[in-house]
């Protein structure tokens, strides 16, 4: 019989493969046989040395809506219509609005009273309680749906302030309801004449829910003729942590965990895609209507730093740990400023 060239080749493939499995099974006998190990440990003080305190501790990064929309406890989203650019026309994402063309017409303009934020909301009103326009019994106006849907509860009261301005008396609903806007949860209107809001004026009311619902929203509306314009529209429950503005039950989850530092407010968001996105701390201060806000490119959506660099101070203190500070040294992902210029990104 005459072995091919082929049949050889698997001949000797197959004795290198029990080779192989004869090796191993006789290195794992051996194992068996000599598994036996000694650890010794010095526990004597002799020997003990002294782990720091601060070893342990949390890291927070702005990324996935971890602050706004998550620890932070402001219920509505774009509250001061940046979101969109600062050119107008803009987009209101994710303002909505109630009605259509007939009875209003939405759009924005630069006549905020803030400097540093000067796009707000103008809605003009084109039906009236009266006359041939009559408005939906339900007014019309826009609303504004939160993160995924704001969290309303029966019996908790939420802090509502908006700047307001009108070319005519005011008489404006202010309602949270559910996302179809059919169950209101808590409501109260804003009356005033024409000379108490012809300039920008602040508004603050509290709103006790009668009822829960998950998937909630916050209603502005109207059913009187005229011209609006809204800015810094802002929603917070009025029992967040230690009264500083972090939702509670989150929290006290990391209070849970006894962290020595907290490090904020992030890596890759402190640098940005890009340098004009970067994180500027200094204007992440001061009250939060005049705060610019800024696009993190890095995460791709638009965060209105009313968590800013004195409420992370105020974390850290309320949790007990040491706050460490991360800023920009002038680089992003995709480009960076010269050595001269960094001290901008640093100084007080």
């Amino acid at each position: 019989m005459t072995v091919g060239l082929h049949g050889t080749s698997s001949c000797a493939l197959i004795y290198v493969f029990f080779m192989m499995w004869a090796s191993y099974q006789s290195f794992a006998h051996d194992l068996k046989i000599n598994q036996t190990a000694i650890l010794m440990v010095d526990a004597s003080t002799q020997s003990q040395r002294k782990i720091s305190d601060h070893l342990f501790g949390v890291f927070f990064e702005e990324i996935n809506h971890a602050g706004a929309g998550g620890i932070w406890a402001e219920l509505v989203s774009n509250r001061g219509f940046e979101a969109g650019g600062p050119s107008t026309p803009s987009n209101i994402d994710p303002w909505s609005i109630i009605g259509n063309e007939t009875y209003i017409y939405v759009s924005t303009d630069l006549t905020s009273c803030f400097s540093r934020n000067k796009v707000a909301v103008r809605m003009e009103v084109l039906c009236d309680s009266t006359g041939s326009n009559i408005c939906p019994a339900a007014g019309v106006g826009i609303y504004n749906p939160g993160y995924w849907g704001m969290n309303i509860e029966q019996g908790k009261t939420y802090r509502v302030v908006l700047y307001v301005m009108s070319s005519e008396s005011l008489n404006l609903s202010v309602s949270l309801t559910s996302s179809d806007g059919l169950q209101n949860l808590g409501s109260s209107n804003i009356i005033a004449t024409s000379s108490e809001v012809s300039n920008w004026t602040k508004f603050e009311l509290q709103l006790e829910s009668t009822g829960t619902n998950r998937n909630s929203r916050l209603q502005l509306t109207t059913n009187k003729k005229g011209t609006i314009w809204l800015d810094q529209v802002s929603v917070m429950p009025m029992d967040t942590y230690m009264g500083h503005g972090f939702r509670k039950e989150l929290i006290a989850m990391v209070k849970n965990m006894k962290p020595r530092f907290i490090r904020f407010p992030g890596g890759c968001y402190v640098e940005g895609e890009h340098i004009r996105n970067a994180f500027r701390w200094r204007e992440s201060i001061g009250p939060w209507e005049e705060r610019p806000g800024h696009f993190g490119d890095v995460w791709g959506y638009w965060t209105d730093d009313g968590l800013g660099y004195l409420e992370f101070l105020q974390l850290a203190e309320d949790l007990g740990a040491s706050p460490v500070w991360v800023f920009n040294s002038g680089n992003s992902h995709r480009d960076q400023v010269a050595m001269s210029s960094v001290l901008s990104f640093v100084k007080a």
